[in-house]
């Protein structure tokens, strides 16, 4: 059986309250003689025994350790950014949650995976909080906390969307001067992130990015284009695609350095090259094309 890390953590606290009970217990009658505990001697030995006997299981029967590697879930965060992450009615799904579970599937790995924001999960991984993310770029700051796998996910390009009368956008001098809508905590490759002087505006969800801009608070929305497109249809929202396009970079998926979970990269790298190797890996991503 699988328990979330709360439910493990409870389970923690009750073997140690289970093993404070057997030891006095035993302090109570060390003699065995006095039968005013359980009975009989007999009896207060088979009480110590099944206290000890919950006490082990509550540790995962072996110790701390192997609690978190054996029953905590493989804690996978992220925000919600169709269709790379789905969190829906009928569970996670979406193309990297669906590479994510076929790799778990062949390493018989739980794994649960959780919505947050973008920036709260990458101060998860942080803090230990969380164990594995799928999609964040490379940044050497990023570095300092999460170890960056060999399994590198499909390059998405980033575009612009405007309203139909915006001023057309050919090159990044042009976006000097416009309020740009940005997801908080992303980021969008190395040439627009170093731009000095840029108007962002940040938020939680693309949706409200492309919202914005048709009520005209902003002036444009940076949007990966596997997502933004379906959007535009989804919101009918009357923008348009600028020309100006920033050209995506590797996506990686990452674990946490602070992660029980980190002393099995290698096993998870070779999970997803063997999915490369039979065809899984293009059959998952062809379906989202």
């Amino acid at each position: 059986m699988v328990f979330g890390p709360r439910v493990a953590g409870r389970r923690l606290r009750s073997s140690f309250s289970v093993l404070r009970a057997a030891r006095r217990l035993s302090m109570r009658d060390r003699s065995w003689g006095d039968a005013s505990a359980c009975g009989s001697p007999r009896a207060c030995r088979r009480v110590l025994l099944q206290l000890l006997a919950l006490a082990g299981l509550g540790f995962g029967g072996a110790g701390g350790r192997g609690l978190r590697a054996q029953e905590s879930a493989l804690r996978v965060v992220g925000s919600a950014d169709p269709p790379y992450r789905v969190f829906g009615a009928d569970g996670p799904s979406g193309l990297y949650f669906d590479l994510m579970r076929e790799a778990a599937r062949r390493l018989a790995w739980p794994v649960s995976f959780i919505e947050v924001p973008s920036a709260r999960a990458f101060k998860m991984m942080e803090n230990g909080e969380a164990d594995l993310m799928l999609g964040p770029l490379l940044t050497p700051e990023r570095q300092r906390f999460l170890s960056y796998t060999q399994v590198l996910l499909p390059a998405e390009d980033k575009v612009f969307y405007g309203r139909p009368d915006a001023p057309p956008l050919r090159r990044l001098a042009d976006l000097e001067g416009r309020m740009i809508a940005v997801h908080r905590g992303k980021r969008y490759g190395a040439a627009f992130d170093a731009l000095p002087g840029l108007r962002l505006q940040e938020v939680n969800d693309y949706r409200v990015a492309l919202d914005m801009v048709a009520l005209g608070r902003v002036d444009l929305a940076v949007v990966p284009e596997r997502q933004g497109d379906p959007l535009l249809r989804q919101r009918r929202l009357d923008l348009r695609k600028q020309a100006l396009r920033l050209e995506g970079e590797t996506a990686y998926l990452v674990l946490s350095r602070r992660s029980p979970w980190l002393a099995r990269q290698a096993q998870l790298e070779h999970a997803f090259q063997a999915m490369r190797d039979d065809g899984s890996w293009q059959r998952l991503v062809a379906a989202y094309r």
